[in-house]
């Protein structure tokens, strides 16, 4: 691993850091919804930045996660495409962290839901490995 792969990952990690601090800092200071004595016109976008906030957050803490993950299964050896398949895996854990909120806030989420969203990202993987990462 060279000095180049370990600063990628402490920045990815400060990035999610920061990202995370950015959302707890949003959502205290938001309205989430309209209350009967208390109006809110922004509340659905509101809503939006909190779930985009999530799911950047969540992909930008799984990456260097993935990347390290990977580094160590290998024997401690950085192939070609690592970063591209850290990547990867951290824009499916965004995707799904961002529709399992956005079925929340549409009431419409329940476990088998839930269920079928990480089955959906892992079958994705599997074959984006079978594809994409074949020799």
């Amino acid at each position: 691993m060279s000095a180049s792969d370990r600063l990628i990952v402490v920045a990815l990690v400060i990035g999610a850091a920061l990202c995370g601090a950015a959302l707890v800092a949003f959502a205290s200071v938001s309205c989430p919804a309209a209350l009967p004595g208390q109006a809110c016109p922004g509340a659905s976008s509101n809503r939006v930045v909190v779930v985009a906030l999530g799911a950047v957050a969540a992909g930008l803490l799984i990456a260097p996660f993935a990347f390290l993950a990977e580094f160590v299964l290998r024997r401690r050896i950085v192939y070609r495409g690592a970063w591209g398949r850290a990547g990867r895996r951290g824009l499916l854990v965004a995707a799904a962290v961002a529709s399992l909120a956005a079925l929340r806030l549409g009431g419409a989420f329940s476990i088998p839901v839930a269920i079928f969203v990480v089955l959906l990202a892992a079958i994705v993987e599997w074959f984006a490995v079978r594809r994409f990462d074949a020799p």
